[in-house]
């Protein structure tokens, strides 16, 4: 019997309906787009060892690699900035979507990261084959990475390595 009495398994289910409809709703923005219109996004992606940095006005992208990771980084709003980082089969994906926004992502040891931030800042750092995924809402913070998930505000963020979630500003 769970702490909660009966209400244990109606808990878990409302927590994973909620971080659906949460994960829904990013997607939903990057697919969509969000925050300020530019005529391109300033894009950054690397494998083989390579390091790409692209800078167009006020915004920029960083990738980089080793002979054995991917990255890529996407900056869609055309004032702000974004970087991912692939080692040792890693896959690193960040897009930031608005204005005076960051998102970062790093993957290691066959890792695989992802970062959107829609007005915030986001984070995300896979590491030993896990998954972190960190998408922060306007004016929020989201970190998914070795000390687990961290959210405040309208924001989501999930790390496998150590099994947490966090939605909502809750986790």
């Amino acid at each position: 019997m769970s702490m909660f009495g009966g209400q244990g398994r109606r808990v878990g289910v409302r927590l994973v309906a909620g971080s659906a409809m949460v994960a829904g709703a990013a997607a939903t923005v990057l697919l969509v787009g969000g925050g300020t219109a530019s005529a391109a996004p300033t894009s950054c992606t690397s494998a083989n060892g390579a390091n790409v940095v692209q800078v167009n006005g006020h915004s920029a992208c960083g990738a980089k690699t080793d002979a054995t990771g991917h990255a890529h980084a996407e900056d869609r709003s055309g004032a702000g900035s974004a970087v991912a980082v692939g080692t040792t089969g890693g896959n690193a994906n960040s897009y930031n979507l608005n204005a005076g926004s960051t998102a970062l992502s790093s993957a290691q040891s066959g890792g695989t990261a992802q970062s959107i931030s829609a007005g915030g800042l986001s984070v995300a750092q896979a590491r030993q084959g896990g998954t972190a995924i960190a998408i922060a809402g306007d004016g929020t913070r989201a970190y998914a990475g070795p000390d687990g998930a961290r959210c405040e505000g309208f924001s989501l963020a999930y790390d496998s390595s150590t099994a947490q979630l966090c939605v909502l500003g809750l986790g």
